[in-house]
């Protein structure tokens, strides 16, 4: 045999080894991967059902991620920006240069899932519809402040206060577009719009239904109805990728792909939402694969490190965050005041009024142990309400951290010295089940105790419903409680955090004329540069006033297996998973 047969017979051996190993390799990969369950059907565990599926009524996340599967806005956030929009049912906007006016194209092609054309007096009516419904308890604020320069329809008795005439003048129709007529400028109106309250409903459909009929007798029946009792709370009729198919009240909710949709349709055919409580049903049934994502406990984290087939989204920076608020005047019949005096079996109501007892609460504060311990290390400290993911926010604003020294300073210099001369006595509620809370109160007795051991702070644990009760009466000398973005602007951290009218800073009379001044001008400055400005000072009078104590903005984790694709974060999403129709199954 010649030498030139013998490289070829080699040459061919070699291919063929080669091309057998490759095949060895790809069949091994090949029998590493689990075999996908339920390809068509996405299945997730989670631990709170839906409250309501009527958008203008809903104002809580599992209700807000159906409807952002059923219902559409229209614009909404690009991916994972919450600085860029994209338009999903207009096909173009503008915005006036008085920023008092916006304009939106209505996109044409679109069907509702029962067969009905979307038109712009349907977005005109899902706008007044939610104005006129103006539930206590749903999310309407949002859009009345804006569009009205009120918080509600309706006064302190119940009665109707705000003109229907009003409510239709700010939206009207014209030919292709929807204008919005606001009082003022709105700087972050754009991102209202984007929330589940934004959702575009089917005026016909809806008046079908019971719903408001554009009458001024139909806006009394309806206005701040009873909890759960509006016409679409239990069905719905969108124009959104998915639709639903049933609603069975604290076990599931199933939604089907809508196959007529207007954009990119689905992958997943069918989305299920269960509620599981139990976390160890929801950890087993991960495990094994019978559901595509689960909820888990900060606390079980550690339970699924290192589990293979799981795909785990770590450092997710939430737009959430817990806070103390000092109360300034306590309510007359609190029960947590001890004495009600500064003779060290009490405290008097106004306590907290003084600067001197806030700093020294505040220099008392450990959030090093508190993020370790309590948050697992998956948080980050804050500096005023202005968190990472906001704009304009300071990434130099000087944060507090635990110094006895200074804690101790404060406290003598508080109420002329008699804090450290006679101590005090109060209690801190935290609510049952909440580690993260129960440890923010323990560090703060603890440490309060090291500075002066006549300083007493009792801890106690009761029921979420009635601390807040008590906390809204204004009866607790200090009271922990937390914020999720309704949109990704300052305005919706600093109006709740420190406005004397605000959700949080109004319960706790706060009140600095100074504040309430900036942040009203604050919203209405749409010059990117004098917002800054704004916001920036806002960040120091948190500080220096230090009406409360920014504890810390969370650190978010997600559980999927492995053969889930297409997930997007984006911190305003109500949705653990994200968006449904972006979701599909495979290797």
């Amino acid at each position: 045999m010649s030498r030139k047969r013998i490289s070829i017979v080699w040459l061919v051996l070699s291919a063929l080894i080669i091309l057998a190993m490759v095949m060895s390799t790809a069949c091994a990969e090949e029998k590493g991967k689990r075999e996908i369950k339920n390809p068509e059907t996405f299945i997730q565990d989670q631990i709170g059902d839906a409250d309501s599926l009527d958008p203008a009524y809903a104002y809580d996340t599992a209700s807000a991620e159906q409807i952002q599967a059923i219902y559409e806005p229209l614009i909404y956030y690009d991916g994972e920006r919450t600085d860029k929009f994209k338009e999903i049912l207009c096909t173009e906007y503008n915005v006036s240069d008085d920023g008092k006016t916006y304009r939106f194209k209505i996109r044409k092609g679109v069907k509702f899932h029962n067969g009905n054309d979307l038109t712009p007096e349907d977005v005109e009516y899902s706008f007044e519809r939610g104005m006129v419904q103006d539930y206590v308890g749903g999310p309407q604020a949002l859009i009345l402040e804006p569009l009205l320069g009120v918080s509600h329809t309706w006064d302190d008795e119940g009665n109707i206060v705000v003109p229907l005439e009003d409510i239709k003048d700010a939206v009207e129709v014209d030919g292709d577009w929807v204008q919005f007529n606001l009082p003022t400028p709105f700087a972050p109106f754009l991102h209202v719009l984007t929330g589940s309250w934004g959702s575009i409903v089917d005026k016909e459909w809806c008046i079908a239904q019971g719903d408001w009929d554009g009458t001024q007798a139909s806006y009394e029946a309806l206005n701040n109805p009873e909890a759960n009792a509006t016409p679409l709370n239990d069905v719905a009729n969108g124009t959104g990728p998915y639709k639903l198919s049933r609603w069975d009240k604290g076990v599931e909710i199933v939604l089907e792909r809508n196959d007529d949709y207007w954009g990119k349709e689905g992958s997943i055919k069918t989305f299920i939402y269960k509620i599981v409580d139990e976390w160890t049903t929801r950890k087993l049934e991960l495990l094994n694969g019978d559901v595509d994502h689960a909820y888990v406990p900060r606390a079980n984290i550690g339970e699924l490190e290192g589990v293979e087939g799981l795909k785990v989204y770590k450092d997710l920076p939430q737009m959430v965050a817990d806070a103390f608020f000092f109360q300034f005047q306590i309510g007359e019949e609190s029960t947590r005041v001890g004495s009600g005096k500064l003779d060290g079996n009490g405290i008097p109501l106004d306590f907290f009024s003084d600067l001197d007892v806030r700093l020294g609460f505040t220099y008392c504060f450990d959030w090093e142990t508190y993020i370790q311990q309590a948050l697992l290390g998956e948080a980050q400290q804050v500096a005023s309400p202005a968190i990472e993911g906001l704009p304009y926010r300071n990434p130099d604003q000087e944060k507090y951290s635990l110094d006895l020294a200074k804690a101790e300073e404060h406290f003598k210099a508080a109420w002329g010295g008699q804090v450290w001369e006679k101590g005090f006595k109060f209690t801190l509620l935290y609510n049952t089940g909440n580690l993260a809370r129960q440890t923010a109160c323990q560090i703060l007795r603890d440490n309060v105790k090291k500075v002066n051991s006549k300083f007493q702070v009792e801890v106690l644990e009761s029921q979420w419903s009635l601390i807040l009760d008590e906390i809204f009466s204004g009866l607790v000398p200090m009271f922990q409680i937390g914020w999720q973005a309704d949109y990704p602007d300052p305005h919706n951290f600093f109006h709740p955090f420190m406005h004397s009218g605000g959700a949080y800073s109004g319960i706790q009379g706060y009140n600095n004329p100074r504040v309430d001044e900036l942040i009203e001008e604050g919203v209405r400055e749409t010059d990117p540069d004098a917002r800054k400005d704004i916001y920036y000072e806002l960040q120091q009078i948190y500080h220096d006033d230090a009406p409360g104590i920014m504890l810390a903005q969370i650190l978010g984790r997600r559980y999927f297996q492995d053969w889930i694709k297409g997930y997007i974060f984006n911190p305003i999403d109500p949705s653990q998973v994200g968006h449904y129709n972006t979701l599909s199954k495979g290797y």
